[in-house]
């Protein structure tokens, strides 16, 4: 149960370091690029099982760390925006509803089964997403701020089904080497970013956005090991729907006691309903 708890906690510290850069005025891409550095650093260390750098060009999941490498920085990016202007309630509630476009594509690709509990969850997701984001005067969101939860939502969505079809059709037991490599991706992509701006828009790299980067990428790789040691304890189907909701409600309480984030009846319904949808699906 430490490690579920510890998850959920660390989870939600990504969202509020995020909303943090933005007060403190950290670079949110150079930090995101420390952060993979340092993430994937500790992904070769720990979970890489002996796998050679020449080696990872001739695995037929290859291909897959590169699409999901470059998924995985565009979300981690949309994650840094949404919590910094839509607010971290509502960011953690489009990260965790788009849980339902991995479901519907297992629905659609590997005929997973069609449960009635399923299928409310999935109604009940939709219509979450809807009211906890929905404009009213005096919450948080205004309609520009919009659209950075709705791509948080369809970019983790699409991050969690590429994961599947990777996992069914390429990886196998490989899965070590897999996460490890598309963190590395996304690390040598942020790198040339980065060094683009360096170079040519003659940005500056500053200590305090490295050092914001390396504590997000601490907290991003313990949240990880938190999840695998937690697994090795409790069936999945228990985890991801505790997981999942609890990340949600304690985001919903830390985006209202630290950073005053104003949530209307509409919204907070919203939320209540997203832990409900949550724990259908999974338990699904």
């Amino acid at each position: 149960m430490i490690y579920l708890i510890l998850s959920i906690i660390l989870s939600t510290l990504i969202f509020v370091v995020f909303k943090l850069f933005k007060r403190f005025g950290i670079n949110t891409f150079q930090a995101i690029t420390f952060n993979y550095m340092l993430a994937a650093g500790f992904g070769f260390l720990f979970f890489s099982e002996g796998l050679s750098f020449a080696g990872i060009f001739d695995k037929p999941w290859f291909f897959m760390a590169i699409i999901e490498g470059i998924l995985f920085i565009a979300v981690f990016v949309l994650f840094g925006i949404s919590s910094q202007r839509a607010g971290v309630a509502v960011t953690a509630v489009a990260s965790k509803m788009s849980v339902i476009i991995p479901v519907i594509a297992g629905i659609l690709l590997y005929s997973d089964s069609v449960a009635a509990n399923k299928i409310s969850g999935i109604i009940l997701a939709l219509l979450a997403f809807y009211l906890s984001t929905v404009k009213n005067k005096g919450s948080v969101r205004v309609k520009k701020h919009f659209i950075f939860p709705m791509l948080l939502f369809l970019g983790n969505g699409l991050v969690d089904a590429f994961m599947k079809v990777a996992e069914h059709y390429f990886v196998f037991e490989d899965k070590g080497n897999f996460i490890s490599t598309l963190f590395f991706v996304a690390m040598l992509i942020s790198i040339s970013i980065t060094s683009y701006k360096v170079s040519f828009l003659k940005e500056k790299i500053l200590l305090k956005n490295a050092l914001g980067g390396m504590l997000l990428g601490l907290i991003n790789f313990l949240t990880s090991y938190c999840v695998i040691l937690a697994l090795a304890f409790m069936e999945s189907s228990k985890f991801y729907p505790l997981r999942n909701a609890g990340i949600v409600s304690l985001s919903a309480v830390v985006g209202l006691v630290l950073f005053r984030e104003k949530l209307s009846r509409t919204n907070l319904i919203g939320i209540i309903i997203s832990v409900l949808a949550i724990v259908l699906i999974s338990l699904s």
